[in-house]
């Protein structure tokens, strides 16, 4: 590396040799400071000829120091020689950098380029031997050294050079962004099927769709993220006291022309692009396969939401609809990651290439988003008949959808609150969001909702969807629906067993016998006249109303309503409608209408058995 180190210095003072010999007499016809071909041969004893540069240095200095003593004529011919020579010079840097990289014409054959082992044997490396007879790694012992030798402080100060020949720099990052392109996706296609790094094949779990999903992200995020640094190192420039500093743009680049050099997100966003495009067909064919019917899937690949009375539909239903979510979460979080690496190279004033990896990411997430959507109203639309096929309530099954899946919101990192506020409020989120779970389930079973353990199903699943940031306003909304369901629901039980109360403390026959007199009621008719309302049957109807007050057949309610405050309103609407009924029949059969002589039967009025009756 001390010839190379040499090369580059005696090159660099050419170059300002140059530059100001062209301020003094003007470029030559026949010359220019940039080098012009990118076509060059090598070998070990030619490559870094620095001895001979350095002496024309030394000439041309102290020639360029007795200028006013050479004619025009003479200084034009050295300035064509000095061209010659760095020309020259540019081509044989050029021709190195391949070799050291192991790029253009130093690229091993194409059928090395995806192994089909994981191990990689150790190689010995000369430049005169041809590049054909090594593997997919050409002269490195494995992917760390190669990745070595792209962020190698020779390589930065090589390009920083090179940047003085256009044709050669702008090739020579091609090149480089070709080779970083073929090795990222060899990489991942390695990690797929055989392991890499380590690793076991990410395929291997190909049975658990989410930590599939998962692996796969993590290792092109973690290559996005190796690739980023190592473009960034390529794009610095060393120090004198060996720190790092920007590169400055070359004043001999055109913006017009189109052979400008690649700048460090154009780069990684080549290096990126072969392996988005296998990582986007594979999570397209997994979101795919989730949003189809099937056997029962779960996170952990064991169908792990299964509960007893489930069927095997219903089961695979659910774990599906949760597993998309899942996946969902995990593209919303590695998009927001990548979204927050780029903004942070456009802070530092670099301009920005889209991002091959970001587009697919963001491609399968409205993808993913959209399959989410359609099976949540499928499962929404099939609560009936999943309801019928298990032990289970459709307000029980919408219950577990919405707990499940808001339990998978937290626990997700792509719904932390970092990840929300970058990806921002778009059609994705209002998708995902549990405003629209609710809303489809809640919505779906309340035409089912027959039951008040129904409705206590569905505040529990609200409820656990507010502690999982439903917002507030959602939450009160959906409350008060449900509320009023229920308090229908109240009042068709509480009808329903005052019903049978009445009839077991008699004044159910004494309401029957007035409703039937009321329908043929005539002028002057009395009550003790009409059947069932005679003296001895009224009697006898109130002795046994009024045995029944010491211990009121009002119902517990335990076993239709599970909410103990409910109960208790439950059976205080029961007793309050026997009150009523008995203030009515009281003041029917105390008035005139009522024809009887003796009263003495009605041994309590209406407030004694108001309080008698409260509970």
């Amino acid at each position: 590396m001390e010839d190379a180190t040499s090369f580059l210095n005696a090159l660099e003072r050419l170059v300002v040799i140059r530059m100001e010999l062209s301020k003094t007499f003007g470029n030559s016809s026949g010359g220019s400071i940039s080098g012009g071909g990118v076509e060059g041969t090598m070998d070990e004893s030619m490559m870094f000829d620095h001895d001979n540069i350095g002496q024309d240095n030394d000439t041309i200095g102290n020639r360029s120091s007795s200028s006013g003593q050479l004619g025009t004529n003479s200084a034009l011919r050295m300035m064509e020689q000095l061209a010659t020579r760095q020309e020259r010079a540019y081509e044989r840097l050029y021709t190195f950098i391949q070799y050291f990289l192991g790029i253009g014409s130093a690229t091993p054959n194409s059928h090395h380029t995806v192994p089909t082992s994981s191990n990689d044997a150790g190689r010995s490396y000369s430049a005169s031997m041809d590049a054909s007879q090594f593997g997919a790694l050409g002269r490195f012992q494995d992917g760390d050294d190669m990745d070595e030798a792209f962020g190698h402080p020779i390589i930065r100060r090589a390009l920083r050079v090179l940047r003085h020949s256009p044709a050669h720099h702008v090739h020579a990052l091609e090149l480089m962004a070709s080779s970083r392109r073929t090795e990222v996706t060899r990489r991942f296609l390695l990690a797929l099927t055989s392991g890499y790094g380590g690793m076991a094949p990410l395929e291997m779990r190909a049975h658990d769709p989410v930590g599939y999903v998962g692996d796969m992200l993590a290792f092109a995020f973690r290559a996005f993220r190796v690739e980023g640094e190592l473009v960034k190192t390529l794009f610095l420039s060393e120090k004198e006291d060996g720190g790092l500093e920007e590169k400055e743009q070359d004043e001999e680049y055109d913006d017009t022309t189109d052979s400008r050099p690649m700048s460090a997100s154009e780069l990684l966003a080549q290096s990126m692009g072969g392996l988005s495009r296998p990582l986007k067909t594979r999570l397209l064919q997994v979101i795919s396969s989730l949003a189809s019917q099937g056997g029962a899937v779960s996170s952990d690949g064991s169908g792990g939401a299964i509960q007893s009375g489930d069927d095997e539909d219903t089961s695979s239903s659910l774990n599906r609809l949760v597993a998309i979510y899942s996946v969902s979460g995990l593209l919303r979080f590695y998009c927001s990651a990548i979204e927050k690496a780029l903004e942070k190279a456009q802070a530092e004033n670099e301009a920005i290439t889209e991002s091959p990896l970001l587009t697919t990411c963001d491609e399968c997430l409205a993808e993913a988003a959209d399959c989410y959507v359609a099976s949540l109203r499928a499962y929404g639309a099939m609560l009936g008949s999943h309801s019928l096929s298990s032990s289970q309530t459709e307000a029980h099954l919408a219950q577990r959808a919405i707990m499940l899946i808001a339990d998978e919101r937290v626990a997700s990192p792509g719904f932390a609150d970092d990840a929300l506020d970058t990806v921002g409020d778009d059609l994705v989120s209002k998708q995902l969001s549990l405003s629209f779970l609710v809303s489809t389930m809640v919505d779906a079973a309340m035409t089912h909702l027959k039951t008040l353990d129904g409705t206590s199903a569905l505040k529990s699943a609200v409820n656990a969807a507010s502690k999982s940031g439903l917002d507030a306003k959602e939450t009160t909304k959906w409350m008060e629906l449900i509320d009023e369901k229920e308090q229908n629901l109240v009042e068709v039980l509480v009808g329903t067993e005052a019903e049978i109360v009445l009839e077991e403390c008699g004044l159910g026959a004494i309401r029957s016998a007035i409703k039937d007199m009321d329908r043929v009621y005539i002028e002057g008719m009395t009550m003790s006249s009409h059947p069932g309302l005679s003296r001895k049957e009224v009697e006898g109807a109130m002795k046994k109303f009024y045995s029944s007050l010491f211990s009121p057949p009002i119902p517990t309610f335990e076993d239709v309503i599970k909410d103990a405050q409910l109960r208790k309103i439950a059976r205080s609407r029961t007793a309050q409608i026997v009150i009523d009924l008995y203030q009515e029949v009281y003041g029917a059969l105390s008035s005139e209408r009522g024809g009887y002589s003796d009263l003495s039967f009605l041994e309590h009025d209406p407030n004694q058995v108001k309080a008698l009756l409260s509970l």
